[in-house]
């Protein structure tokens, strides 16, 4: 008996133990799969905007500052609608080939990778579609959006664009200032005609150049009118005066101007018919026309024709004026040139007073000195004298011979 009690108080000892250790196993089990329903897993979402919601949170100033650009730069061209014609297609044209090539590039991202390597570039979308990826969803929505809004406006183009029609009120604005516009270009056109006919008045009445209100041909040429003054005398029916002497002592007087002009108003006169090889005298009658390379030359020639001996020359007329005994004594040759040669060509003229600029000028369009020599020659009685002048090949006076 006590056996057999020792044996019963084992088995149910045993039991008692399997029962706590049973119990103790089924609550560790519980309590590990409470804790694993407790623990937080990892944020996975399949909403395809998330990462875009994101992106506009992160970069509000830039997205904020893009869109209020876009929507300024629509609306101003939507409301300039009936003003432009090429500039709104063609840029929404641009904008929505571009949001087309995004969108090729997400359902066809190999080949848009390839065509991206041939630009010797790597592919900078890696790491998941491009059309998940936030920024590609901006660019693409701001595209689409702009090129909409685009079309729309340009469709209402005839109407004043997609504002005007829909708002009459922003229609009348739009109305007054492009009217305004339209007479603040009609004023400076006006005004333009106003100040192109103050510039002729003004040239008629009060030039800068006195010379230029001369009103007649003698008078513009010596006083060294402008070319253009010249010509509106001609254009007012002035032409060139008929016989040698007048047009000899225009020929001079243009030669001798003093206006910058005076090339162009001689090159003037020869298309309006005169005569540039023409033989003038020189008599000159202002001493400032007289240049030391002309007192010079007629220094040598009374030298060498023995202007000292000859009766009829004059000598010291002109008093203690130094100016005016030079102009005397060039006046003297000139009719000595005159008999003995019949004038003075204007290129021979210009050897004598050493004027370079007219020298190159008159060569330029083929004048040369005529094939007589030019002389002074005279005789009175017993007393004679004679002076030939040499030019050189570039038209320079070279000096005097006595025969």
């Amino acid at each position: 008996m006590g056996a057999k009690a020792g044996v019963v108080a084992w088995i149910q000892a045993s039991r008692a133990d399997a029962a706590y250790i049973g119990s103790h196993v089924d609550c560790r089990a519980k309590d590990h799969k409470l804790n694993m329903s407790s623990t937080p897993s990892a944020p996975v979402s399949g909403h395809p905007f998330e990462g875009l919601y994101a992106f506009v949170s992160q970069h509000l100033v830039i997205v904020n500052s893009v869109l209020v650009a876009c929507g300024t730069l629509v609306g101003a061209l939507d409301f300039m609608a009936p003003r432009l014609a090429l500039l709104p297609r063609l840029l929404y044209s641009c904008t929505a080939l571009l949001a087309l090539a995004m969108i090729a590039a997400a359902l066809a991202p190999t080949l848009a990778a390839r065509l991206w390597a041939a630009t010797g570039r790597a592919w900078p979308w890696r790491g998941g579609p491009m059309w998940r990826r936030p920024g590609w969803q901006f660019g693409v929505a701001l595209l689409i959006g702009v090129s909409v809004l685009g079309f729309a406006s340009v469709a209402k183009a005839s109407q004043g664009g997609w504002i005007a029609s829909a708002i009459p009120a922003a229609r009348a604005l739009q109305e007054d200032l492009l009217s305004i516009r339209a007479e603040v270009s009609d004023i400076k056109l006006g005004v333009g005609e106003a100040n192109t006919k103050l510039d002729r008045i003004a040239l008629a009445v009060d030039p800068s150049n006195a010379a230029d209100r001369c009103a007649d041909l003698d008078c513009a040429v010596s006083n060294g009118a402008s070319p253009e003054a010249v010509e509106r005398i001609f254009s007012k029916g002035a032409q060139i005066p008929g016989g040698p002497i007048p047009q000899g002592a225009l020929l001079l007087a243009a030669a001798l101007s003093p206006g910058a002009g005076r090339l162009e108003v001689i090159d003037l006169l020869v298309r309006k018919g005169l005569d540039l090889d023409l033989l003038i005298p020189p008599v000159l009658s202002d001493p400032a026309t007289l240049t030391k390379q002309g007192r010079r030359a007629v220094a040598d020639i009374q030298q060498a024709a023995n202007f000292a001996a000859n009766p009829l020359a004059k000598h010291g007329q002109a008093g203690g004026n130094a100016a005016a005994k030079d102009l005397e004594a060039w006046n003297a040759v000139s009719f000595c040139f005159l008999r003995t040669s019949g004038g003075v060509s204007l290129v021979e003229l210009a050897a004598l007073l050493g004027d370079s600029e007219l020298t190159a000028h008159l060569r330029a369009r083929g004048a040369k000195p005529p094939e007589r020599p030019l002389a002074c020659q005279w005789k009175f009685g017993h007393a004679e004298g004679f002076a030939r002048v040499e030019i050189d090949a570039a038209g320079k006076y070279a000096g005097v011979a006595v025969r």
